[in-house]
């Protein structure tokens, strides 16, 4: 009698995993990707030797990074989705900027890298003076840039 209840107890067990591995294999799958009509947006600003953003407006979630450049040349790409603000990275003189970039996934085969990082924010351009004096901290001052002039408007 006990093998008998032995055999019933496995045979629905394996029935129960059975129906289990089906509803598994039937489960959709989703692309992750950004919607068309979601347009992220965020604004930098400069609050001493600090750069600051604002919430990310249409967040959907990917990689948030500062991307800093000298002279059109990439210096650092810093996380930017745990902090919202960070200290100037480069010390040395000159004129720097930076935006902030989302990541865009892309479906490719292949190895490389399967997306791409596009700008979410204004170009934050600002330039870092020495120190008149070595245990002072540096100078850093924003740079007003030109804002973009409208295309004219085709009659």
């Amino acid at each position: 009698m006990k093998t008998r209840s032995l055999r019933v107890v496995v045979v629905l067990s394996a029935l129960v995993l059975v129906g289990f591995a089906f509803e598994t294999i039937a489960q959709p799958t989703y692309k992750l990707s950004v919607k068309p009509d979601l347009k992220p947006l965020a604004t930098l600003q400069l609050e001493g030797a600090k750069i600051s953003r604002t919430d990310l407006k249409d967040d959907p979630g990917f990689r948030l990074q500062y991307h800093f450049k000298k002279d059109g040349k990439s210096l650092a790409q810093v996380e930017a989705r745990t902090s919202d603000k960070l200290d100037v990275p480069q010390k040395e003189a000159g004129t720097y900027t930076v935006v902030l970039e989302l990541f865009y996934p892309a479906y490719k085969g292949g190895t490389a890298q399967k997306g791409e990082f596009k700008t979410v924010s204004n170009v934050l351009t600002y330039k870092v003076e020495p120190a008149a004096k070595p245990d002072e901290p540096v100078k850093v001052t924003v740079i007003e840039t030109p804002a973009p002039t409208p295309a004219p408007e085709k009659k």
